[in-house]
């Protein structure tokens, strides 16, 4: 292998690990926002969302990746997408009547 070669190989080794390191912030940013989102119209829904969309999108480009890191990403991929469903339309709203003393 040259020294070109070698020297290719490692930049993408370090940015498959860079890659790795940055869908598992997502996940973990994702399912810290739909824990506290209420319902499916709120702003914290919206950036769960985004950050499900973002680490779907990056994971499938991540060429060097060990099966248990592969395991762990794809699981928490469908952890956040089944707790994204989970979320409410609407919000249930009960009414009190009032009393006076």
């Amino acid at each position: 292998m040259s020294d070109r070669t070698r020297k290719l190989v490692t930049i993408r080794n370090k940015t498959d690990h860079d890659l790795l390191v940055l869908v598992q912030r997502e996940l973990d940013r994702g399912l810290t926002l739909v824990d506290v989102a209420t319902i499916r119209t709120s702003p914290l829904f919206a950036q769960a969302e985004k950050a499900y969309k973002t680490a779907a999108a990056i994971f499938p480009r991540i060429s060097g990746i060990s099966l248990s890191d592969r395991f762990r990403i794809e699981s928490g991929l469908k952890e956040l997408r089944s707790r994204l469903d989970r979320v409410p339309v609407f919000a249930k709203i009960e009414r009190y009547t009032a009393s006076v003393a």
